[in-house]
Order: C-alpha cells, then sequence, then structure tokens
C-alpha cells in the first residue's frame, strides 16, 4: 500500500530536484528523505528515481506516480474535510498566508469571520520556504493567502482556483525631512541619486527592488539590504536612505517616515487566495475568502486616506 507521506516526500524531490533542497523544505534530514525515497521504491517495486552528481530526476514511472499523486494526496484531503461534515467535529479551515499579512489584513479579517461565523475553526499554519502549492497538494493547507509583483507576474498551476483580493500597492517610503517628503506622489526615478534600501526576497523576486528602477529608468545604489520590513522602515527613519514598500507591510507606521504613492511607474502586490480545482468542497471557505476580500477593500481605503 502506498503511503500518503512517503508521496508527499516524492513530489518535493521532484519539484526541487534535490534530496537536500526537499529535505530544507520538509525540515527533516536528507538521510532521512533518501531512506523514505528508498523504501517508496521498494514499495512499488519499480526505480522512480535517477540519481546524478547535479541532482534528482524522476524516471518514466516516477513522473507517472508524481502526476498521480497530486490527485490523490488531494482527494485524501477531501475525503478527511467531508469526514468533517457528517460527524461530530467543528469545521476547520486550514490557512497558509505570506508574512505581512499578518500585521493588518489578517487579523481584522478573523476577527469579522469569528463574529459571522462563529461555528467555524480558522488555523493558521507556518509554511517552510519552498514551492507555494506543496503546502496545498500535501493537504496541510485548504487555501493559501499570497501575492506576486504586478512587474512580473507567475505563470499559475491549471490545478489551482485563484480568487483576486484587492492589490497591495508599493508606496514609497521617505525620511520625514526628505526633500520629497511633502510631495502629493513620487516618481521613482526621482530617487534615483538616493542610497536605497532593499527588503531580502526569494526567487523568483530576488532583484525586485532592481527590476522595478530599471523599469523606471535607472540602476539603484543599494546600500543596505534586510530581512524584513521593520528593519527597512527604521533605516529609512535613521536617514539613511529610501525605499519602497507594500501599504500592508508598513503597519505600524514609524512616526519618522512618510509614504508617498509611486507614479510613473506604479507598482503593487497582486494578491490572491489559492485553493486546490479538485481540493475539498469545504463550504465555509467561500465565506471567509468574501471576508477576506471585504476586508482586504477596507485596509486599501484606509491606507490610501494616510498615504
Amino acid at each position: 500500500m502506498l503511503d500518503p507521506r512517503r508521496l508527499r516526500i516524492l513530489l518535493a524531490v521532484a519539484e526541487e530536484k534535490s534530496f537536500t533542497a526537499a529535505a530544507q523544505r520538509l525540515s527533516l534530514t536528507q538521510s532521512a528523505v533518501s531512506q523514505q525515497m528508498a523504501a517508496l521504491e521498494r514499495e512499488t517495486g519499480v526505480s522512480l528515481l535517477t540519481r546524478t552528481p547535479q541532482g534528482v530526476s524522476l524516471t518514466e514511472a516516477g513522473s507517472m506516480l508524481a502526476e498521480r499523486s497530486y490527485r490523490l494526496l488531494a482527494e485524501i484531503t477531501a475525503v478527511e474535510a467531508e469526514l468533517l461534515t457528517v460527524g461530530d467535529a467543528r469545521p476547520e479551515i486550514r490557512l497558509g498566508a505570506f508574512s505581512t499579512a499578518g500585521l493588518e489584513l489578517l487579523p481584522r479579517a478573523l476577527k469579522a469571520f469569528r463574529a459571522d461565523r462563529p461555528d467555524v475553526h480558522v488555523s493558521l499554519v507556518s509554511l517552510p520556504p519552498g514551492d507555494i502549492a506543496t503546502p496545498l497538494w500535501d493537504g496541510t493547507i485548504h487555501a493559501l493567502l499570497t501575492w506576486e509583483y504586478s512587474f512580473a507576474p507567475q505563470p499559475i498551476n491549471r490545478r489551482l482556483a485563484q480568487f483576486r483580493l484587492p492589490d497591495d500597492p508599493l508606496l514609497a517610503v521617505l525620511p520625514a525631512r526628505h526633500r520629497l517628503a511633502g510631495s502629493t506622489e513620487i516618481a521613482l526615478a526621482d530617487l534615483a541619486d538616493e542610497p536605497w534600501m532593499a527588503r531580502v526576497h526569494r526567487e523568483p523576486y530576488d532583484n525586485a527592488y532592481e527590476t522595478m528602477c530599471r523599469i523606471a529608468g535607472f540602476e539603484p545604489d543599494i546600500a543596505f539590504r534586510v530581512d524584513d520590513y521593520e528593519a527597512l522602515q527604521g533605516l529609512v527613519a535613521a536617514g539613511l536612505g529610501v525605499s519602497v514598500a507594500p501599504a500592508l507591510s508598513l503597519v505600524p507606521r514609524r512616526p519618522e517616515v512618510v509614504v508617498r504613492p509611486i507614479s510613473r511607474p506604479a507598482f503593487t502586490r497582486q494578491v490572491s487566495v489559492l485553493t486546490l480545482v479538485d481540493g475539498p468542497r469545504l463550504a465555509p471557505l467561500a465565506d471567509f475568502i468574501a471576508t477576506l476580500r471585504r476586508t482586504a477593500e477596507a485596509v486599501h481605503d484606509a491606507g490610501s486616506q494616510l498615504a
């Protein structure tokens, strides 16, 4: 009998093309991943992986099993969800989300949803780095709140349903005494000669700040790179340079900085909720997505008045 846990590991190995990278994503050791894949090959009686010095690839049988595993794991998740609907258990939505959604958007949405649907439990699941869809495939979560930059949108897998929320605008972040602090909006090119503070991103957006500035016609002088937006605000507040940050990341706002809308060109984070097309039909999930959309609209309107 196929072990669902081993199928999940197979999918991670297939996507990462490396035992080491798959182990890091799944919080396992490289040895544990290798042992589980060897066990899966013994279970199936066929070779699933080709191991080379350059990495790991799937055999024909491995590709077939990986393709079927997406559907198998989705079906297991669906069965688990249906069992909750016929039993006495409280309905649950397991949600994954990007970190800055937890500053303003999610707390307000969760509070509103709890008031409307106290019968439904929403749990937030901490997700390791890696392919954003994997926690959906393996049943870790039912929905994923995620984003992509408007200047480099990513292709959506055909197995995923996408529900768009209001965009999260990128704003210029300036020291309070900056020469342009009194402007109603900022052209990015007006900051071409400034030192820049950049937020570190993972692929495919590891050069996001350079990309935005190049679109605006200049090469930025990146003076500092930081791991979070709080540190980015701190550096700008100290007068060490300027930056750009999503509106949802600027809560709370430091008094030593000002933020202004960007024009010529304007950029946004396009925010979406992703679910599996063939995933479990959770009746409360549609209500929760609607609550998220209403909350995002309210947060966006409030942010527009403060910018």
